[in-house]
């Protein structure tokens, strides 16, 4: 894993419990100021991640617009751990300082605070009291975090895609299942896949067309990915399948647009007005969803958690 720099709006998921951290009444406390018990997001769910000074470190604002500090800048355990975090500053300063590293092959993400310390989700999340500690030397599974993307995609960001259900599933271990592009993209057979881990070949740079669509470039940096047919397509064929990634110009099938339909969920549609979907055994990718909310009862997936692996 590497430093990693990430801007905008997120939610920010333990990864062993897969519970999302929240900002109690969206700040202005000290006691239990972050909390790991919650399942579906709301707007106390909801930080926004910006730059800080030296172009590895970034600091999180709740959404009442408080900066997350961490007290003593790190190295709380057991003792006092209910005022691990506080969410009372409304000015910026060096406890309010982390640094991101990840998305590591799973997509997860460690964080680190001012004195190079470690978040740990106390018991992997779940915790409505004495959630957090900031005294881990090692991040292990304790200490990742998914930071899933929410809110506006904006232009130029670049993010690996995964199918909403296919995370770290507490019992069952890790389901890995980013879009990838094989080789990096220029291929018309075999040229997606939905089995892999995060990867290089699953970044996918999204660029905004004037219409509000996107544009999805391809890792290689050169190509572009096509609904062939525009979409609408159940299955491909021995010759071509219903992604390919051997354009470089961006026309009507190289367009797809991205609807966040829940909190942090996303669907893809194609130009002809369908949507991609992937098949819960991952042997096929559809271009032929009608109604996403509908594609479960079909032995589909087609709603997406978008993770941002750089700006």
């Amino acid at each position: 894993m590497s430093n990693t720099l990430l801007t905008g709006q997120f939610l920010i998921k333990t990864y062993r419990g897969n519970n999302l951290v929240t900002a109690r009444d969206g700040g202005r406390h000290s006691i239990d100021a972050l909390i790991s018990n919650a399942t579906s997001p709301g707007p106390n769910e909801k930080f926004v991640i910006e730059t800080g000074a030296d172009n590895f470190q970034v600091f999180l604002r709740t959404a009442g617009n408080r900066f997350v500090s961490a007290r003593n800048g790190g190295g709380i355990g057991d003792q006092d751990d209910t005022e691990t975090f506080q969410t009372e500053r409304d000015e910026l300063a060096g406890d309010a300082l982390f640094r991101l590293t990840g998305p590591s092959a799973n997509g997860s993400f460690s964080i680190a605070t001012e004195d190079g310390h470690f978040v740990t989700a106390v018991g992997g999340g779940g915790h409505s009291t004495r959630a957090f500690h900031t005294n881990a030397t090692i991040a292990s599974t304790w200490e990742w975090f998914y930071l899933l993307k929410t809110g506006d995609l904006d232009s130029g960001h670049q993010y690996a895609i995964r199918p909403v259900g296919t995370g770290n599933i507490p019992g069952k271990g890790e389901s890995l299942r980013f879009l990838m592009a094989i080789n990096g993209g220029n291929r018309i057979v075999g040229a997606m896949t939905f089995q892999s881990e995060l990867v290089a070949n699953a970044k996918f740079r999204l660029l905004k067309q004037p219409d509000g669509s996107y544009a999805i470039h391809t890792p290689n940096g050169f190509n572009v990915v096509t609904a062939d047919n525009g979409g609408g397509l159940a299955h491909g064929t021995p010759q071509i399948d219903n992604l390919i990634t051997t354009k470089a110009k961006v026309q009507d099938w190289e367009k797809f647009r991205f609807a966040e339909v829940s909190t942090g969920l996303y669907t893809i549609q194609t130009v002809s007005g369908f949507y991609i979907a992937v098949k819960n055994d991952f042997t096929n990718i559809s271009t032929r969803i009608s109604f996403p909310d509908e594609a479960p009862s079909i032995g589909y997936i087609a709603k997406f958690e978008l993770i941002m692996t750089s700006i």
